[in-house]
């Protein structure tokens, strides 16, 4: 039995606790056992499992596997990285709800919260999280440690780059392309092609 540390006790590793505990291998493959993070520990409230440490400090155990709970990409990264060059190993979270089809080309340690699905001969990177009731369309690229947060619905052909932010409720016609490190508002609609580090919002989504 592996022993899962969440990294990352804001409120996302909160909500992510609840998702763990529903997910494809917990109590068979892993269970809890609780939270890192170099917050300041007060900061930190309302958690269901321990918190182990921090980050930087915490001495990763034979047994441990990790995921991670940070919504920013750019924070998501430095400390999937951190960890990686302490000797982490890093698992997928997978609700027991999500749909995945066969064909899919799968990174490692994707977070896939509930009713969440992965649509024919999408390719999908390494590290991603796709929240809550959210879809990604056939044929779809999604780059390394990019966040899709609730509500979304990526469609079919749509390429989104490494480092991206898609806030709750977005939306993209068919063939759409989002650069790398670039950041669509809640509740946008992109209609044809957001540049490499722009911040977009609106429907249609106009750089801000």
């Amino acid at each position: 039995m592996k022993h899962l540390v969440i990294a990352g006790a804001g409120e996302f590793g909160r909500e992510l606790y609840w998702t763990i505990l529903d997910s494809k291998g917990y109590g068979t493959e892993f269970r809890i056992k609780g939270y890192v993070d170099s917050a300041d520990p007060a900061k930190l409230t309302k958690l269901q499992a321990p918190l182990l440490g921090t980050v930087e400090d915490y001495q990763i155990e034979e047994n441990d596997v990790f995921t991670c709970a940070i919504g920013s990409p750019e924070s998501r990264e430095k400390i999937i990285k951190c960890l990686l060059g302490r000797g982490a190993r890093f698992i997928p979270v997978v609700h027991k709800t999500a749909i995945i089809h066969g064909s899919v080309k799968m990174g490692d340690a994707i977070v896939m919260c509930p009713y969440t699905a992965i649509g024919d001969s999408a390719e999908i990177g390494n590290y991603v999280v796709l929240n809550g009731f959210s879809a990604i369309g056939h044929d779809s690229v999604v780059g390394d440690y990019t966040c899709i947060m609730s509500h979304c619905d990526i469609t079919g052909h749509a390429k989104i780059g490494k480092k991206v932010f898609v806030g709750g409720g977005v939306g993209t016609v068919p063939k759409a392309k989002i650069g790398d490190g670039a950041y669509v508002g809640a509740g946008s609609v992109v209609l044809r092609k957001v540049n490499p580090g722009a911040k977009v919002f609106g429907n249609p989504a106009v750089e801000i």
